[in-house]
């Protein structure tokens, strides 16, 4: 049996967040090290059977609609925000599921071509799969480009934000790992 290494202090930037995209992937709650791939395809799986659970959800998803494939084309949206506290104005949600331990939902999630949901933190991790358009996502001190087939970790407590792009809309996967919770910092 491999001794536990001890786990390294991570450095964060002044706005609490990771410095590097690969730190960010890399902290982990039990703190042992692995292999790259091991750990995408294990957290690839679990965003495919969450997205599937037929746990507690949204009331306007119908238990019988829980057992059958989630169609982006189809599903039913909410009405679009038209607030301030950083959500972006005209971004809209479809609830496909709860978890009934943890609390953490999936969801689509759709922000309107040119929107920006502004810099946030949450307690629990967060998974995102882009599945229509064009988004520049902030993790850290990072910006990234992400187009559809694209999937960013975001570790719990890390500073994150969106920009869609002007081409379209854009449109999301994201499960969480607990419930919902969005603390936005100042820019």
């Amino acid at each position: 049996m491999r001794p536990r290494a001890e786990r390294p202090q991570l450095k964060r930037d002044p706005l609490g967040g990771l410095k590097t995209l690969h730190e960010a992937i890399c902290m982990r709650e039990n703190h042992d090290e692995e292999r790259p791939a091991v750990r995408f395809a294990r957290l690839g799986l679990v965003l495919a059977i969450a997205a599937c659970a037929t746990g507690r959800s949204d009331p306007n998803v119908s238990a019988a609609r829980q057992s059958a494939p989630f169609r982006l084309a189809s599903v039913r949206w909410s009405e679009p925000y038209d607030g301030p506290l950083g959500y972006p104005k005209g971004a809209q949600r479809a609830s496909l599921g709860v978890d009934p331990r943890s609390g953490g939902e999936t969801y689509y999630a759709r922000f309107p071509a040119g929107s920006r949901f502004e810099l946030h933190w949450h307690a629990y991790g967060e998974y995102a799969v882009v599945l229509r358009g064009k988004v520049t996502h902030t993790l850290g001190r990072e910006s990234y480009t992400l187009l559809p087939g694209d999937y960013v970790v975001i570790p719990p407590r890390v500073v994150h934000g969106w920009v869609a792009d002007t081409s379209g809309d854009v449109f999301l996967l994201i499960r969480r790992d607990g419930p919902a919770d969005f603390n936005f910092v100042a820019r």
